[in-house]
């Protein structure tokens, strides 16, 4: 398998449960927020993993070619900038997140659902 199918896959299965998650759980997301965000090795942490993570995938196949491999390129490259974003700037992710987003956390649920479905059944 192609590793960019396999990446296609496992971001799909992540928006997939994320999508549901946002649907069924999403009033529990300012509470869970505030939980991870008073805890900054952990922010750091998450950040470090991020950034190592989408830095592997980036250096051998950072495609923008036209194709459905631009969509898994651009997705590595948000999780890029949520690296370094929970590592210099976590105090704007921690209060734009939930004040912009508390009231259509369903709304983007069902976008991830779908986009995640998208790329899951990437051939």
């Amino acid at each position: 398998m192609d590793i960019i199918i396999l990446v296609a896959k496992i971001l799909g299965i992540y928006l997939v449960v994320s999508g549901l998650f946002l649907i069924i759980k999403g009033k529990t997301i300012p509470h869970l927020l505030k939980d991870f965000f008073d805890h900054p090795a952990i922010i750091y942490l998450t950040g470090v993993i991020l950034i190592f993570l989408s830095s592997m995938y980036l250096i051998q196949y950072n495609i923008w070619d036209g194709t459905w491999r631009v969509l898994v390129t651009f997705f590595v490259w948000l999780v890029l900038l949520k690296g370094l974003m929970y590592i210099f700037f976590p105090q704007i992710l921690n209060e734009e997140f939930v004040k912009k987003f508390r009231n259509s956390f369903g709304t983007y649920g069902v976008i991830a659902i779908l986009v995640g479905l998208y790329l899951f059944f990437l051939n």
